[in-house]
């Protein structure tokens, strides 16, 4: 997939455990709607136990189909001079995934990633101590080249750093547990429940869902708050999928949904940036 980085698309990341046919088929039917990045999926891996041969992710890298925008190398949890050697072999073997530089590394490794490529990738930056204090070291040693922060994406540390791309799963924790965090614009976020709906809303909020394009009052069914195909996470998409559009139109980031084993949801987000881009057409 290749088209400029200014075009507003449905920005998906999908690590390789998680990839499936499902995934495959729904990615193709979004065509150049969705740009995809594919992750290596290390983590996910190391917590179940079941840590990745390199042969297997350069196999899956070469065969995927649709063909990703971007690609990360595979990292070795804990081990940052494995995760090197990995990179420098997928190097060699000519693929061209994007370096991972972790905690614990030299920062003049730095370096040597961006000599052989234009993007970096920051990880370690999801659940541990002082994360913010270790995103303003490294970002005084990135400058003004291209970064992609790992699960970190504080809107503060986005205006201020405005970084190439980062991703998030937060979009789906909301759904998970019976509320949507509601993207308002302009970085407010409210808090929405179904006891919410049992009597009216503030009108900011019902005309938002309407602005997302949804009923509110379908929010007042229980089915809305159930299953992988429930209003509630369809709505969590698309209010992310706004926040997207809107960081990389005002910021100039590439905000990134990452998808979990619910590949259905990468039509939410099509869905919702088609919901847009024509709200936009409309408006002019």
């Amino acid at each position: 997939m290749s088209f400029p980085d200014t075009e507003p698309r449905a920005n998906i990341l999908v690590a390789y455990p998680y990839w499936s046919a499902g995934s495959a088929k729904h990615v193709a039917a979004g065509g150049d709607r969705v740009r995809l990045v594919i992750d290596s999926g290390a983590f996910t891996a190391w917590k179940a136990g079941k840590p990745i041969a390199l042969d297997d992710y350069c196999k899956f890298i070469e065969e995927l189909s649709p063909t990703p925008w971007r690609y990360f190398t595979l990292d070795v949890v804990g081990d940052a001079k494995a995760t090197l050697a990995n990179y420098e072999t997928m190097l060699k073997r000519g693929f061209e995934p994007v370096p991972i530089f972790t905690r614990g590394e030299d920062p003049s490794v730095l370096e040597d990633y961006y000599a052989t490529s234009d993007l970096v990738g920051v990880g370690g930056l999801v659940g541990t101590r002082n994360n913010k204090g270790f995103v303003n070291g490294i970002m005084k040693r990135i400058g003004d080249r291209k970064v992609h922060w790992l699960g970190f994406t504080n809107i503060d540390y986005i205006k201020f750093y405005r970084p190439y791309m980062c991703d998030s799963s937060s979009w789906e924790a909301g759904a998970r547990y019976a509320s949507v965090k509601l993207y308002m614009g302009n970085g407010r976020y409210v808090s929405i429940k179904k006891a919410d709906f049992i009597k009216q809303p503030p009108e900011d909020v019902l005309e938002r869902i309407r602005f997302l394009g949804f009923d509110p009052y379908v929010l007042r069914k229980d089915t809305a708050w159930r299953g992988g195909e429930g209003v509630t996470r369809q709505l969590s998409a698309a209010s992310s999928q706004v926040l997207s559009l809107d960081i990389q139109r005002n910021l100039g980031t590439l905000y990134f949904n990452a998808i979990g084993q619910s590949f259905i949801a990468i039509s939410f987000f099509v869905r919702a940036l088609d919901t847009q881009l024509a709200g936009a057409r409309d408006a002019a």
